[in-house]
């Protein structure tokens, strides 16, 4: 027969009968590429140990005197159970155990020359005992199958028992012999045989290795076929189950065989580096032969395909590691110290622990050991070393990262991130010794914090283009992220793929206006502590939990993004110190001005000297209410409005009252002037003392009115402002009408200021500026970029004006009965405190009730006050109401 293709089944997928059938029924859809079978001995099941184990168990057992009846009887059972379930002739087997029998006689009788010799004899029969039962099996199906053993096909090794290597010489007598037989082949995978004869085993990866050895020698491609779906990015153990929830981590296309070499050799446990060395074999030969790595019990899988051909792109393709490696490090203070250090170090573990990295470089020279020997601390002592214990040597594989700028700049990127010293109390990464080679990059990190690094590593290299983002909070905000990122988000065009797996929420069964298809949690601690979501959005509102919530996510490693102005006004400073403490990036652009962006320009903005002050609408809801009651709504009927579109929220006093404004103001002008503003030291007027009178006047002068905030430097003060204004139809304001805001900066020597409209109220608006930060806060996290205010920093704060020494137009209505010299008492206190007028007009209503409404010069503000306690005191004042004209 000459087999096309070479399988090899491990032992967890020859289990019990039910497996070895599900093996038969792949082997028989492959049956046009005649294959040649290799199996492993029975593999553990629960309530059952690996038949290998078993043996050996046996072998060590007689050497010491001992009695192993029972073992051997639970080995006979397993076969015999096997065979009887796979309704097989119950004695098929019977030849193979009265040759154990013998063998353990002659183990007993100390026949063989060695302990390992002994081991040997005994430890490769559960193999055998496979081989038979499954060509058995396959036979019965009418596959025409036959069990041959080393002896029958020339698969001659060397005598290093329990790890022999097979003669290379042997490979065309192989090929021979397989080829000469007339029946398919089922071939026992982990034994070899002496040139005299003497049974020997192949060591760890003994049958991986026989497969790859039966691929060389017949030049043909060869199947590893076992309980995973390939070679993982990183070893699943290390990767949270949270993340493995969701498909983490994922499998490697193609390997090329040197990748697959170093992922082996450090601790990838799905192959041994020997089955790569056993492919080879066929190189010399001129023929490149493929190994895949596929599942049994998913044989639909693509698997991983490992070949003798190198990736040019440079990329990154695995991560694997060596636990309970140990650093020791000298301090050599000539040359001839550092050899002397060199010549002992490699004579003293020359029989112990491997070195499996060193570095030396000028003052230093490192060495990192596999395991602990006691020589390493003798050799500390002596040489006044140091000696790390119980490191893990962490290794990134893939052809050409050693060449790529770009690939080693995000492996640097990834280890900040994972640096965190305040979670730790120390650094996890170790700075020497770290090698670079073609196809890795090598370096030591402490027991303690490892697994971050790699969980770091993996998100950083293989889910590079993948944000996940936790959500606290699915009211209106929150749903209109989603709502924003399902429907209209282009990832695309953004180059990130958005998932949102859970969201917090304070009642699950609540009925909501958008469907969630992650998990709804009323735990914090599952989002805030999910090792696989990246940014925290909070979007909760109001102070507390918010803040706390916002803190612990940025202790555990998260980045955050935030639309919430109550939180940053109060405790800005303490959150960005916290972040930048941690090292994570927070966006909150939708926190002050809706959908314009306006945060990155003002932390970017370079000079304080030449910033005259800025002027905005930045609640959007407050020029929606005012754009509907200058069209002739009352205040209530405007705000029952903007509920209804969702601009205005149940109690719409933090709107209409213009603490919003105020907190935002705050925000903006810490950014701006690199000061801590505090939001309750900001003179602030609401929408509440507004009439449909004042909505005449305003006309009739041809302004409108608009909520805005004013920041001013006066004579090196901060001169601010919430206040519903008189703007003229000159202004750029003017037009500006319904939820939209606008912020204009004044310059020095600039005569217009620069001016940004947008949408500042409703879900879309604000979840469109809440993506944007995402993204930026995604971006700046792939180059290790951290960008924050800086005003936290500060240790003075801005002086203010007083609210008496700022000086603006005035918009003055004084609403009286009607009495013959109320104007005259009223110009006189007026002209009492320097106030000039500009214009007047009075309106009258009916039951003797006049309103006399002034447009002041500029004038400060204690003047005006000063002049409305003295009409106060009048008789037949009723109402006096006065704010700002820009």
């Amino acid at each position: 027969m000459r087999p096309r293709v070479v399988l090899k089944f491990g032992g967890s997928s020859l289990a019990d009968a039910e497996r070895f059938m599900m093996v038969a029924q792949i082997i028989k859809s492959k049956m046009e590429m005649t294959p040649l079978i290799v199996v492993s001995a029975v593999g553990a099941k629960e309530g059952q140990p690996k038949v290998t184990d078993m043996l050996k168990e046996i072998g060590l057992t007689l050497l010491a005197g001992g009695e192993c009846k029972k073992i051997f009887f639970e080995i006979l059972e397993i076969h015999r159970k096997l065979v009887m379930d796979l309704k097989m002739e119950p004695t098929v087997l019977e030849p193979e155990f009265d040759k154990m029998k013998e063998i353990m006689n002659r183990i007993e009788s100390r026949h063989y020359g060695s302990r390992e010799e002994a081991l040997d004899a005994i430890m490769g029969y559960g193999e055998i005992l496979s081989a038979f039962i499954m060509a058995k099996l396959l036979d019965g199906m009418g596959l025409d199958y036959t069990a041959l053993l080393p002896e029958d096909v020339d698969f001659m090794s060397d005598d290093c028992f329990q790890e022999a290597v097979l003669l290379e010489t042997s490979l065309e007598k192989i090929a021979t012999k397989v080829i000469a037989s007339r029946k398919n082949i089922v071939f026992p995978g982990y034994i070899g045989v002496t040139i005299d004869g003497r049974r020997t085993t192949l060591g760890r990866g003994g049958s991986d290795y026989t497969g790859g050895l039966m691929g060389a020698a017949l030049k043909r491609d060869v199947e590893i076929w076992t309980d995973v779906d390939g070679i993982y990015r990183a070893n699943p153990q290390y990767i949270p189950e949270e993340m493995k929830q969701k498909g983490h981590p994922c499998t490697i296309p193609e390997l090329s065989y040197d990748e697959a070499y170093q992922m082996a050799a450090f601790g990838s446990r799905v192959l041994h580096k020997k089955t790569l060395m056993a492919v080879k074999h066929a190189i010399r030969k001129g023929k490149h032969i493929k190994l895949s790595i596929k599942n049994t019990f998913n044989p639909d899988h693509p698997g991983t395909d490992i070949t003798s051909i190198r990736s040019p792109k440079g990329e990154a393709r695995g991560i694997t590691c060596l636990e309970g490696t140990h650093l020791l490090t000298f301090y050599p203070r000539t040359d001839e110290e550092a050899e002397s250090f060199a010549r002992e170090v490699h004579d003293a573990v020359k029989d112990g622990p491997a070195i499996v990295m060193t570095s030396r470089t000028l003052g230093r020279l490192s060495y990192v050991f596999e395991r602990y020997h006691p020589i390493l601390t003798e050799m500390e002592e002596k040489y006044l070393a140091h000696l790390s214990k119980d490191q893990t040597l962490i290794k990134i594989v893939g052809d050409g990262i050693g060449e790529s700028q770009a690939i080693l700049a995000r492996i640097h990127n990834a280890l900040g991130y994972a640096e965190n010293p305040e979670k730790y109390g120390m650094t996890i990464i170790h700075k020497s010794p770290q090698l670079l080679s073609d196809n890795s990059f090598e370096f030591l990190a402490k027991k303690r914090g490892f697994q971050d690094v790699i969980v770091a590593l993996y998100k950083d290299l293989f889910l590079e283009n993948t944000v996940t983002v936790g959500v606290l909070g699915l009211g209106t905000v929150g749903a209109g992220v989603l709502r924003y990122a399902r429907e209209a988000y282009s990832k695309e065009k953004a180059a990130f793929h958005l998932e949102f797996p859970s969201a917090l929420v304070r009642d699950i069964k609540k009925a909501r206006g958008i469907e969630f298809e992650g998990n709804l949690t009323t735990n914090p601690d599952e989002i805030i502590k999910d090792p696989s979501i990246d940014i925290i959005l909070e979007v909760m509102g109001g102070v507390e939990p918010a803040r706390t919530y916002v803190l612990e996510a940025i202790r555990n490693g998260k980045h955050v993004v935030t639309a919430n102005k109550a939180m940053l006004a109060e405790h800005g400073p303490e959150i960005f110190a916290e972040a930048a403490r941690y090292h994570r990036n927070l966006g909150f652009e939708a926190s002050v001005c809706g959908e314009i962006p306006v945060v990155d320009d003002f932390l970017t903005f370079p000079g304080l000297g030449d910033v005259q002050g800025i002027t905005g609408i930045v609640n959007g809801t407050s020029n929606y209410v005012l754009s509907r009651f200058m069209e002739g709504m009352t205040m209530e009927e405007a705000i029952r409005l903007a509920q209804d579109k969702g601009f205005a929220e149940a109690d719409p006093t933090l709107d209409v009252s213009g603490a919003d404004a105020s907190q935002k103001l705050a925000i903006l002008t810490s950014l701006l002037f690199n000061r801590f503003v505090d939001h309750k030291q900001i003179p602030r007027q609401g929408l509440e003392g507004l009439k449909p009178v004042d909505v005449r006047a305003a006309v009739s002068w041809g302004y409108t009115i608009k909520p805005l905030i004013m920041a001013q430097v006066v004579n090196e003060k901060l001169n601010l402002r919430v206040t519903p204004a008189f703007v003229d139809d000159n202004h750029p304001f003017h037009s500006v009408r319904n939820e939209t805001n606008a912020l204009a900066l004044y310059l020095k020597d600039r005569d217009e200021p620069i001016t940004k409209i947008g949408k500042g109220a409703g879900a879309i608006p604000t979840a469109r500026s809440i993506v944007r930060d995402i993204l930026e806060v995604a971006r700046k996290s792939r180059y290790y970029m951290v960008d924050l205010p800086r005003y936290y920093l500060s240790s003075g704060k801005e002086e203010f004006m007083s609210r008496e020494e700022s000086s603006y137009r005035w918009y003055l209505r004084i609403t009286v009965e009607d009495y013959p010299g109320i104007f005259a008492r009223i110009a006189e206190a007026l002209g009492g405190n320097e106030l000039s007028i500009h214009k007047v007009v009075q309106e009258e209503e009916p039951g003797n009730i006049a309103h006399i409404i002034f447009q002041l010069k500029t004038a400060p503000e204690g003047s005006l006050l000063e002049a409305l306690k003295t009409i106060g005191k009048m008789q037949f004042i009723k109402e006096a109401y006065s704010c700002v004209i820009i």
